[in-house]
């Protein structure tokens, strides 16, 4: 017997597995078949004989508690929290200031998109890129000398 089965002691196995009724003299009176998962080991201890106790066997484990003090869960242990009778406040004095700067720039940025689009439709005349005059190198004079080569 690796560990007590408790009312607390949690069943873990995969596939299932096979819970022993063991008498007090080491006797096996019977099995008892657990599904696979997490199950509480609360429902099997009524099945037990007086005088016998479980002991795991084929694929179980018996996981205890850390502690002996057993916490019920609250009725209302999953719900939110929120208030179901919420009513939102007024605007606060922060709320209004921040409205009214956003209106004034969404307001300013109308007038910038305005005056681009008028900017745009303005025809305007194209204007051709300056020519480049040709360069102009100087003519080189060739000078022979007395032995009939060419110097500059």
């Amino acid at each position: 017997m690796s560990a007590e089965i408790t009312r607390k002691t949690r069943l873990v196995s995969a596939n299932g597995g096979t819970l022993d009724i063991v008498s007090h003299d080491g006797e096996i009176l019977g099995q008892i078949a657990v599904p696979a998962g997490a199950v509480p080991a609360a429902q099997y201890l009524g099945l037990v004989p007086e005088g016998c106790h479980l002991e795991v066997a084929d694929g179980l484990a018996a996981l205890n508690p850390r502690h002996r003090i057993g916490i019920q869960p609250h009725p209302h242990a999953r719900e939110t929290g929120a208030n179901p009778d919420y009513v939102p406040t007024s605007a606060t004095r922060l709320e209004r200031e921040m409205r009214l700067t956003l209106a004034r720039m969404q307001t300013a940025t109308k007038r910038v998109e305005a005056r681009e689009r008028a900017l745009s439709a303005i025809e305007r005349v194209p204007q051709a890129p300056a020519e480049v005059p040709p360069v102009e190198e100087p003519p080189v004079e060739v000078i022979e000398d007395d032995e009939g080569q060419s110097v500059e």
